[in-house]
């Protein structure tokens, strides 16, 4: 009996894992109606995918630069509506709600 075992076809540049590989972090994370908020505030290490659930009342959207004025961005509705992202440090995900203030989470995957 022969036993041949298959090598993985390697490609040039960097490869890593996707999902959770070192650990996983939730943050809950307070938005306004006025400013951008970070999502979440500090990132985990060597995260590679980001959920965001929000479990508020109000909608909120999510966008990626904090100077944009106004409500713009991608919606995520209430009460349980979530987004999720393949994203890595250092690209920052930021809130914000369409009125008031709310509480959002964020689950982060290393």
């Amino acid at each position: 009996m022969t036993t041949c075992l298959l090598q993985p076809t390697v490609s040039q540049g960097d490869s890593k894992p996707v999902g959770l590989n070192i650990g996983g972090l939730i943050t809950q994370v307070t938005l306004n109606s006025v400013t951008w908020t970070a999502l979440p505030p500090t990132p985990l290490d060597e995260r590679n995918a980001v959920a965001i659930q929000n479990q508020s009342a109000v909608n909120i959207k999510i966008n990626y630069d904090p100077a944009v004025v106004g409500y713009v961005g991608m919606e995520v509705l209430s009460p349980t509506g979530e987004r999720f992202y393949n994203i890595a440090n250092p690209i920052q995900l930021y809130g914000k709600c369409a009125a008031g203030t709310c509480v959002v989470l964020v689950e982060e995957i290393a």
